[in-house]
């Protein structure tokens, strides 16, 4: 187990001095490359162009920064350790972390550190972020400070590697219809055949529009516009609230993580060939760069070495690969395991077999006996398959001949309805015939009657107006015939009743015709009345 003590002290004048220089370098930069992507998968490769400043930014973390004449809503932190991840960086930006549109982390190939592009929601906020931690620290531990430049534009650099022009030249020939299957491809030409055919299956969007991509760990659209977006440095992207509460240092996708340190001489800083000490943890060069590790032995006397390409331990007393170290429970030292091939106890100078080789020996005898269970598996599970496919083929066969059954009873079932409404059909028809001719004389009667009806109402009207006129008639002639009787018992009951009687009447002169007509009544009565 070790036990790490860190000591906090103040910077000297020459250290802060240097950190004046590094600010007043980082201002008077007017641009830097940047890495983006997986190694593995693809790098991009550009520039970002930044603002340059007034004045000299103040060494004072806690200070007001002035801020640049020509300033924008992209801003770049360009001093960045690269072991912080991504999660520390959101939490470094938390007080603006809701005013931020897109962060991007980007590597900085002249430095051993990182960048951090930001795009502002508002111009006020940017400001204020730069005013708030330029030259802040990123935490009370280290001593490096946050330098902030506002950023002019970014430039992508057009790299187009073989892989890619053996693909454009293999589209092309599909294009033109030659015949490309005799032509032998490399894996990442097949993979980029593969991706031409899944641009194919799955057509890009139309001109002008672009899909909205979605979060790999909420499976949420990526708008801006909603919700901050983070790109790491493998080019994957995330909401910055999702990407904050995920744990690890890794991609969520692609598993690769950008902070890792890679390790070099404490002396010479040579990146090959390196041993560590497992006493102090001290990295050192081997013999065939500088030797430092073994000045290290010399210096200190720390016995054991790790070399870090192939995970062996040399043993600088006995000049000699060891076997295997353990750690003794009494004084906490490393005591040598010997082998149990060497029988002679001398130390090998050849090195010995890892725990890495024997364990892969194990591998190998442990995939023999996989490969055996393999097979027999197989075996077993061919057999039970068949088994299986005979009871399915059974339960097939009878259930087909359940349903043949039902079918075939069902059909008589419909045939015997099918006969019953055609019977009723046929009566139908014969009914529906019947009520046609029946329909059709009626109709034919309806004529004559009419016809008769319109004679009888011509005879009723004659014969009502014959019966009118002699209703009038009688009833002129009842009228006469009550005056005169009336008169005649006027003139029983006179008393002139004789001097009427044998009175004569005069005409004086010529009556009217209305006068003419009650004479000739009046003289009707007369001459009835004499009848009488």
């Amino acid at each position: 187990m070790f036990q790490i003590r860190v000591e906090a002290a103040d910077m000297t004048q020459e250290e802060e001095a240097k950190e004046e220089e590094v600010l007043e370098d980082a201002q008077e930069m007017q641009g830097a490359s940047f890495l983006a992507g997986n190694p593995q998968v693809r790098v991009t490769t550009g520039k970002l162009r930044f603002y340059r400043a007034d004045k000299p930014y103040a060494s004072s973390a806690g200070g007001s920064q002035q801020l640049p004449s020509e300033r924008s809503t992209l801003v770049c932190v360009v001093t960045v350790p690269s072991h912080m991840s991504a999660v520390e960086i959101l939490e470094f930006l938390a007080s603006f972390r809701e005013d931020i549109a897109l962060v991007r982390i980007l590597k900085d190939p002249e430095r051993s550190n990182c960048m951090v592009l930001m795009q502002f929601n508002s111009q006020e906020r940017a400001d204020q972020f730069f005013q708030d931690h330029n030259g802040k620290y990123f935490n009370s531990i280290e001593q490096e400070r946050c330098k902030i430049v506002f950023v002019r534009s970014i430039e992508f650099d057009p790299v187009v590697s073989e892989d890619q022009t053996d693909s454009d030249a293999l589209e092309e020939k599909h294009a033109d219809g030659e015949d490309v299957a005799a032509a032998p491809l490399s894996p990442r030409s097949e993979r980029r055949a593969s991706s031409a055919q899944m641009r194919k299956l799955f057509p890009p969007p139309p001109a002008g529009m672009t899909e909205i991509p979605t979060c790999a760990v909420c499976l949420d659209r990526l708008d801006a516009s909603a919700s901050g977006i983070l790109t790491t440095l493998c080019n994957h992207s995330f909401h910055c609230d999702c990407l904050f509460r995920w744990e690890g240092s890794s991609c969520p996708v692609c598993r690769y993580s950008h902070g890792d340190i890679g390790s070099s001489c404490e002396v010479c800083c040579t990146t090959e060939h390196l041993w560590i000490c497992l006493i102090c943890g001290h990295v050192g060069c081997g013999r065939y760069s500088g030797e430092h590790a073994k000045e290290h032995y010399q210096e200190t006397l720390h016995t054991y070495s790790l070399e870090l390409e192939t995970q062996r331990v040399w043993d600088y007393a006995g000049d000699g690969y060891v076997h295997r170290l353990i750690l003794n429970k009494q004084d906490g030292k490393f005591v040598e395991f010997p082998s149990p091939n060497n029988l002679s106890g001398e130390r090998s100078q050849t090195p010995p077999a890892t725990s890495a080789e024997e364990e892969e020996g194990e591998h190998l005898k442990l995939e023999k006996l996989a490969v055996e269970y393999n097979f027999l598996l197989k075996s077993q599970l061919e057999e039970q398959r068949l088994y299986y496919e005979r009871l399915l083929a059974r339960v097939e066969e009878g259930e087909s001949r359940k349903l043949l059954n039902a079918h075939e009873h069902e059909r008589k079932q419909l045939k015997k309805a099918n006969t019953t409404l055609a019977e009723k059909a046929k009566k139908l028809e014969e009914e529906l015939t019947f009520v046609r001719e029946l329909n059709k004389s009626l109709l034919q009667n309806q004529t004559q009657w009419k016809e008769r009806i319109r004679v009888l109402e011509e005879q009723n009207a004659r014969v009502e107006q014959e019966t009118a006129l002699r209703v009038s008639d009688l009833e002129g002639q009842v009228r006469d015939l009550m005056f005169y009787l009336d008169t005649q018992n006027k003139v029983e009951q006179s008393v002139h009743r004789s001097d009427i009687m044998g009175g004569t009447i005069e005409i004086e002169s010529k009556p009217t015709a209305k006068e003419s007509s009650s004479t000739n009544s009046s003289s009707r009565r007369t001459g009835k009345g004499k009848k009488r």
